[in-house]
């Protein structure tokens, strides 16, 4: 299969001999990346770009270490101030920060006070031990449009207001342009829609809850029904390979015309669900299926033992059906969006990030990555 991302034009600018000449001589200093909540579905994955870029050093920082080699560590309880503070020393030789911690709880709920304290409880601790900050990027969504809750304007664009309900994105953002002003750091934003990955342990991942879904219903002899409504089925959305994601966040990190933004991110195309259905079904040996509005979390309730019996059969790994997928998740952030969500790139474009993804290559290349990986059928 070819490579599923194109670089239409190089992300950078040019640079002259003359200044190549100057980089040759005066190097620029290593830039010591913190990732922040680096052992989840973004964080590990975002290490692993920030690991193999040159000029880029890590230390990531999460309850469990991520598996990622040659990185340095550091674990803080991000809930805990005291703890934070205590342990600014660590950080001394930060130069950028990507925050990409949040906390859920149970049913896919996001607490905004909790999310906005575990952001200001680290930001001090940087303020007091980290001399050499330059940057701060937060990893937000569409949320910040309020596309969870309605419709809203098509494309939406970065320079939007915040929605009444925009999680907590609003509260974050505006606590670090404070920070920012006061301390001479810059920052940035990055808000994609549905980030798709080769993950496990991160249960609000697209990409493996529908390969999860489509084995189930193989499993018990059914076709490949829509769980949503037929206006979310028809509704036109977008999604964002992860790989594409990384490389975006280390650009706008990076690129000086970049500082102090919000930007869209996604993979550039837009579908929707009744024409990727079928070639889901198809993935996976079934049919396509009737449009069925159903509570997944109810229905999905008693099916673990379906799955374990499944995955003994055919050799998968013995994972558990609730770290496989979150049916609060599928159920209220993918098939209940019953109206269009459609991200305007332009801003993006416009500032040098020039990467797309063709999304259905790129549920198949995932897909394939799931079962080459003994985690899907």
């Amino acid at each position: 299969m070819a490579d599923v991302v194109s670089t239409l034009a190089a992300p950078h600018r040019k640079r002259d001999a003359t200044a190549a000449s100057a980089t040759a001589i005066r190097p620029e200093a290593p830039r010591r990346a913190l990732v922040v909540g680096a052992s989840g579905l973004l964080g590990e994955n975002l290490c692993r770009r920030v690991a193999e870029t040159p000029g880029w050093q890590l230390t990531t920082l999460s309850r469990r270490p991520p598996a990622v080699a040659g990185s340095a560590h550091v674990s803080l309880d991000l809930k805990a101030h005291d703890h934070c503070l205590a342990h600014a020393s660590a950080l001394a030789d930060i130069t950028h920060v990507f925050f990409c911690a949040r906390e859920l709880s149970k049913g896919y709920g996001i607490d905004v006070d909790v999310n906005g304290e575990m952001l200001a409880n680290l930001l001090d601790a940087l303020a007091d031990g980290a001399p050499h900050l330059r940057h701060v990027q937060l990893m937000h969504g569409l949320k910040w449009y309020g596309t969870h809750v309605g419709p809203v304007r098509i494309p939406a664009r970065e320079d939007d207001p915040a929605h009444a309900d925009s999680s907590f994105y609003l509260r974050q953002q505006e606590d670090l342009i404070r920070r920012c002003a006061r301390s001479g750091w810059t920052w940035s934003t990055i808000r994609p829609h549905f980030l798709c990955a080769f993950a496990t342990g991160s249960p609000s991942n697209l990409v493996l809850m529908l390969g999860t879904f489509a084995s189930l219903l193989k499993e018990m002899g059914d076709d490949l029904w829509f769980p949503g409504s037929q206006d979310a089925f028809d509704a036109v959305t977008g999604c964002a390979d992860i790989d594409l994601v990384t490389s975006a966040m280390l650009w706008a990190a990076s690129e000086e015309s970049c500082a102090n933004n919000a930007f869209n991110i996604g993979n550039g195309d837009v579908f929707r669900w009744r024409d990727v259905w079928p070639l889901i079904a198809e993935t996976f040996g079934l049919r396509p299926g009737p449009v069925r509005i159903t509570d997944l979390p109810a229905y999905m309730a008693d099916k673990g033992p379906v799955w374990e019996r499944l995955a003994a059969r055919r050799g998968l790994k013995p994972l558990p059906l609730d770290q496989l997928a979150d049916w609060h998740f599928a159920q209220n952030n993918v098939f209940g969006l019953a109206w269009d969500v459609v991200p305007s790139l332009v801003k993006a474009h416009r500032h040098g990030f020039h990467e797309v993804v063709d999304t259905g290559e790129m549920f198949a290349r995932l897909f394939a990555r799931y079962r080459s990986a003994g985690i899907l059928p």
